[in-house]
């Protein structure tokens, strides 16, 4: 940490990758540790390759910038899924096909063919999980939420009841809930991680991976990391602990907190590791770089602070950059999630959502990241207002107060902070609520009148919102929530969703001529995925599974390169290597 300026500006951030290096002759190379596979990140994507790679055979070393865990572990912990048993336990036959037609109208990044390879193998990819101990449960939660009361861990997790979407897709609820109090993506880690170190995997934590490393070929070879001494892994944790996505007000502090890491592992020493099939970039997005996010969506970044971001301190971007080092090719960079949730309280979907201009521009009953979305493309930037009547807010307000069993630190707490201290506006008339607002009394007034028409006639929703969500606006007082992206109490969920370029079989990285980067794989959030452009809970966790196993299939049956030295760092034994090259012409033939 020496000549360390930590009163610097906690926005710029120093970078950790470094070019790649070539190694003129890896046979001779002094390396630190070898594996046939090495995972660079330990979070949901990360434990999910290492158990595949070590069914395959492989030799597993993952490394990690902290102690492992990532943005999977501060989720709830869902998974999205089709055609599961406990799907048919609650009543519903719900299959693969429904799923990928569903997703379909979404949007999605992949090819057709990949996303209906996704969806059927769902259910078995689930079931994978289970056999970890990961617990799911057939108790189903029907009405609209973000998230289910504890005791229910099935949930609609999507727009899937959306007049639009069951027009081309059976609804069910696809979003299963790790079945443990409270969110559960600590759980579902814990599981897994803890399968993964039984049967092998080696865990080199406290090293951020620093650069890749490549033979004459191109080939990646192996990874450099910047391996933190162990009388700085509490400090460093410590500073890990200070991200969180779940503490309020939090933006700032945890900028210098991300400043003061940087500064921190610059005490590290570097160790060259090398990997004999594959390396597997599972580093996570980069929704803790605001470099990143302000060169690629700056008026994101401008709110930041308004903003509760999906992840941990290791989402900085490195994977990305690792990958893109060698040649790799990113899309999507601008796409980012904006969840501003408004159910629960399921009363609030009574509402009307309107702009600036006392226009309103989206259903109420839409799957959160819709919200944010077109919030963000408003006229004001992410300028909005929830207009309610006095019975339906005073209903959200006692719902949101009794919200369901572990339901109230989540969701109730925040609705509650947000109707008192987020600048809600409270008046007799329509106009005079636009006026509080700073809106035009006559726009609002149309707005209000238009929607009041329509709900008294049962009109189909223009926007379409569900018949059974839609009622009129009616008494003499009236209220608007503020629901603006910049407003710090009622944050806005955000996580980027742009990354690398898998290949379609094998979720080998591609270079920008769309050819596959030998020896270089990448999964989860580090690359574009089924959550890109269309999102539903549950799909991240869904997707980090798919490629984790996928790109570690692949890079597990890699021939492996010579090896030299065994799992500890010394040199092999005769006997030893021969072991190797028999696995290794046993793979080939």
């Amino acid at each position: 940490m020496t000549g360390a300026d930590l009163s610097a500006d906690p926005k710029q951030q120093w970078t950790r990758v470094s070019p790649p290096r070539v190694v003129a002759d890896p046979d001779v190379e002094r390396w630190d540790d070898e594996a046939d596979v090495i995972v660079v990140g330990f979070g949901g994507a990360g434990v999910v390759a290492s158990l595949e790679a070590l069914d395959q055979g492989a030799d597993v070393l993952a490394v990690d910038r902290f102690g492992g865990g990532g943005s999977t572990a501060m989720s709830g912990g869902t998974l999205y899924a089709a055609g599961s048993r406990h799907q048919k336990a609650a009543g519903f036959e719900d299959t693969a096909e429904e799923m990928f037609k569903y997703l379909s109208a979404e949007g999605c990044a992949l090819s057709p063919a990949v996303l209906r390879r996704f969806c059927e193998e769902s259910n078995a990819n689930l079931e994978w999980l289970e056999g970890f101990g990961v617990p799911y449960g057939s108790n189903a939660y029907l009405q609209k939420t973000a998230y289910p009361p504890d005791g229910h861990w099935l949930f609609y997790s999507g727009n899937e009841m959306l007049p639009a979407y069951r027009e081309v897709s059976e609804p069910a609820p696809r979003g299963h809930r790790t079945a443990v109090p409270g969110f559960g993506g600590h759980v579902y880690f814990a599981k897994l991680k803890d399968a993964a170190i039984a049967r092998g995997t080696r865990l080199l934590p406290h090293a951020p991976a620093q650069r890749l490393l490549l033979d004459p070929a191109g080939t990646v070879i192996g990874v450099e990391v910047n391996a933190m001494p162990e009388p700085h892994w509490k400090e460093h944790e410590k500073l890990y602990g200070v991200v969180s996505p779940w503490r309020p007000f939090n933006a700032e502090r945890a900028e210098r907190a991300i400043a003061r890491c940087d500064a921190l592992e610059k005490a590290g020493e570097t160790r060259r590791l090398r990997a004999c099939g594959g390396v597997i970039l599972c580093a996570g997005a980069f929704t803790y770089s605001l470099a990143m996010i302000r060169k690629y969506r700056e008026e994101v970044a401008q709110s930041y602070t308004g903003l509760l971001r999906l992840g941990s301190m290791g989402c900085d971007g490195s994977g990305i950059e690792l990958g893109q080092s060698v040649g790799g090719k990113a899309e999507h960079m601008d796409r980012i999630f904006l969840g501003r949730p408004i159910s629960p309280p399921e009363a609030f979907l009574r509402g009307v959502m309107v702009n600036i201009e006392g226009r309103r521009f989206v259903s109420e009953d839409a799957y959160q990241s819709v919200f944010g979305e077109m919030l963000s493309k408003q006229p004001g930037y992410g300028r909005g207002w929830l207009v309610l009547d006095s019975a339906h807010f005073w209903k959200g307000i006692r719902q949101s107060l009794f919200p369901g069993k572990g339901m109230f630190m989540q969701w109730g707490a925040p609705a509650l902070m947000n109707a008192v201290l987020g600048g809600t506006r409270r008046a007799r008339s329509i106009s005079a609520l636009a006026r509080k607002c700073g809106m035009d009394g006559n726009a609002l007034e149309r707005t209000i009148a238009d929607y009041n028409q329509r709900a008294h006639a049962g009109q189909p929703d223009p926007l379409g919102k569900a018949a059974d969500k839609i009622k009129p606006l009616s008494g003499r007082t009236f209220y608007a929530i503020n629901v603006s992206l910049d407003n710090k109490f009622g944050p806005t969920f955000t996580s980027t969703l742009g990354g690398l370029v898998p290949q379609d079989d094998t979720g080998e990285v591609l270079d920008k001529d769309g050819c596959p980067i030998t020896g270089l794989y990448v999964a989860g959030r580090t690359a574009i995925g089924v959550a890109t452009l269309g999102h539903a809970s549950g799909l991240s966790i869904a997707d980090t599974v798919f490629t984790g196993r996928r790109a570690a299939r692949h890079a597990a049956q890699a021939r492996p390169r010579a090896r030299t030295l065994d799992g500890q760092g010394a040199p092999l034994s005769p006997a030893a290597n021969d072991k190797v090259n028999d696995r290794a012409n046993d793979r080939e033939e």
